[in-house]
């Protein structure tokens, strides 16, 4: 049974993806918008620790303890000889970050929990702030464009954003080699766990809430007939623009949750199939318009896909170097063959939809006649 010892890099793996997948479950399964750049919604959190959060950081550490900050300086221009022009310079400088981070901004922050404090509550608004403008732009798309197209334009968007911008312009995240995010605790694994299931609980409750609300029932028929929700009244540009909106910082969110835990990260750990591809996976693993499957959907995918980690190697120890690497392989195959396999005989996924909760016509005469 020692493949349900799960580490707490999965629990925080899970997490992250229960935040990612409720926020793609609210577009493409109530709305039916095909958010296939999830990536980038997801990397704004993170960006908001690390290329941002960094900076705002140094900048502290420079107003407060000035001394603290000159002697980073000495020392980087001593041991690197780069003579940085102040802490913020040396803080997003690849050669430099980490030392910085290491060595000075961790220890100052770790003395002043009250500046932490303040510190997180400003990185947590500029994660949703940076995700709310993504989505404003991502929502002029969907305005715009059919299902098929707006997927691709989606995942293109994010790609470029992710894989080209991010990646290859040192001056924002750091370039190919990514910067060390703000450090929150002194075990930021712990708080990264603590802090991403309040989120999910919160998430959750907000879905649930949102799912069965007036605003819910709007979404789903925007989702099944456009053209006659409109002709009712309902104004589906705006519809989808507050549900691409709120959805991108909840997304945002998650991937704040995973740069805390693992603090230093390239763009290209938020690629599109760990952060796109894979939600989409859960969704319809769990069932769309459902939230208990969109959280179902994630546990079982993770679940399986680490039954099948562990089991596929166990099976190819004393085989030859080949079948052991293929062995390594596999499990996005088998997990695939899974999902290909739910879809055809239960394309509803593990927990299909319900409807919408209204009101009993009973209660309706009672609530008129009081």
């Amino acid at each position: 049974m020692e493949f349900l010892i799960f580490s707490d890099t999965w629990l925080i793996l899970l997490i992250a993806y229960i935040i990612t997948t409720i926020s793609l479950n609210l577009e493409a399964g109530y709305t039916g918008i095909p958010n296939f750049g999830k990536a980038v919604f997801v990397f704004m959190g993170a960006w908001a620790a690390q290329g941002i959060g960094i900076r705002l950081a140094a900048w502290i550490v420079e107003k407060q303890d000035p001394a603290l900050a000159q002697e980073a300086l000495e020392f980087l221009k001593n041991h690197l000889g780069q003579d940085y022009p102040s802490l913020v310079a040396a803080a997003a400088d690849t050669d430099a970050n980490r030392i910085v981070a290491n060595q000075y901004i961790y220890p100052f922050l770790q003395d002043h929990p009250m500046i932490v404090a303040m510190l997180f509550i400003a990185i947590v608004l500029i994660a949703v702030g940076l995700a709310a403008i993504m989505g404003l732009i991502a929502s002029y798309a969907a305005l715009r464009l059919r299902e098929e197209y707006l997927a691709i334009l989606l995942l293109s968007f994010s790609e470029l954003m992710v894989m080209v911008i991010f990646r290859q312009t040192e001056s924002l995240n750091g370039g190919p080699k990514g910067l060390w995010a703000v450090k929150f605790a002194a075990d930021n694994r712990v708080f990264a766990i603590i802090f991403g299931l309040v989120v999910v609980v919160l998430v959750y409750l907000y879905a649930e809430k949102l799912a069965h609300s007036p605003m819910g029932r709007a979404m789903r028929a925007v989702r099944d007939d456009e053209i006659a929700a409109g002709v009712y009244g309902r104004d589906v540009a705006g519809i989808r623009l507050k549900v691409i909106i709120v959805s991108s910082i909840i997304a945002s969110l998650a991937g704040l949750v995973y740069i805390e835990a693992n603090l230093a990260a390239q763009s290209l750990s938020f690629d599109r199939v760990y952060w796109t591809f894979f939600p989409w996976a859960f969704l319809i693993l769990g069932g769309m318009a459902n939230n208990k499957g969109a959280v179902l959907g994630v546990i079982v995918f993770m679940v399986l896909r680490r039954m099948i980690d562990y089991g596929l190697p166990q099976l190819a120890a004393g085989h030859s170097a080949l079948i052991q690497m293929a062995a390594a392989y596999l499990s996005n195959i088998l997990v695939g063959i899974i999902i290909l396999l739910v879809l055809y005989f239960r394309p509803q996924g593990i927990l299909p939809e319900k409807p919408s909760k209204t009101l009993d016509f009973g209660e309706i005469l009672k609530q008129e006649e009081a």
